[in-house]
């Protein structure tokens, strides 16, 4: 899998058809550039961007027989369900490049892994929404304290002193509405913990246990 990372940053940083010069495409390895798109799991299309810059800054066509040669080599090394699973723990998209493969188990594997991703996803969102509540009422408790120093300071104006008694009231009320908001919070997160962990129980026995671990551990 970490070949298949590797190979994803190579063409976001290299397959850019509109970022490939007049040289690039002059002496361009079109087996290694199909063996990229195939591992990266894209469509044959994706040579047609490659086909019109090179086609513009240096008048070269891509040399197809190789370039889906190369693709075919990729996509043997993409379609496996360690692969799908991978691509589905981190949200991504399957195009659907494994027909006539082994496709069953690759988008098995994908929807395991895109069920991961999703409690994941479910876990951190409900966690960050507490955090922000929690460090919402630091502000709001610090804003009071603030607030009401300067009602009691006696170089306070007296029209400025009832501009702070106003102020505290809707202070308190915004801490009470984020106290109140706080136990549903820590439901969700409880009730998302504990979805991931019964998925990662669930998984125990799976040929992707060692993964789901690894990502649950993270949290």
């Amino acid at each position: 899998m970490r070949a298949l990372v590797f190979l994803f940053s190579l063409l976001a940083l290299a397959g850019c058809a509109s970022g490939m010069s007049k040289e690039e495409c002059l002496y361009a390895d079109w087996r290694a550039i199909g063996y990229e798109d195939g591992a990266a799991g894209r469509s044959a299309t994706a040579v047609s961007s490659r086909r019109v810059a090179c086609a513009e800054k240096a008048k070269v066509t891509p040399d197809m027989e190789a370039y889906l040669a190369g693709r075919d080599a990729g996509l043997d090394q993409f379609c496996r369900p360690a692969n799908g699973f991978d691509l589905g723990s981190r949200g991504g998209r399957y195009f659907g490049a494994c027909q006539g493969r082994d496709e069953r188990a690759f988008v098995s594997a994908y929807e395991k892994g895109l069920t991961l991703h999703g409690l994941v996803s479910n876990y951190e969102s409900a966690s960050r929404a507490l955090a922000n509540a929690h460090a919402d009422l630091d502000n709001i408790e610090h804003q009071i304290t603030h607030t009401q120093a300067a009602i009691v300071n006696p170089a306070t104006p007296n029209p400025a002193r009832i501009d702070h008694l106003a102020e505290m009231k809707t202070l308190y009320d915004r801490r009470d509405k984020v106290r109140d908001a706080i136990p549903a919070l820590v439901r969700d997160v409880d009730i998302a913990e504990a979805e991931l962990e019964d998925y990662r129980r669930d998984m125990a026995g799976h040929e992707f246990a060692g993964a789901v671990r690894a990502t649950s551990a993270s949290y």
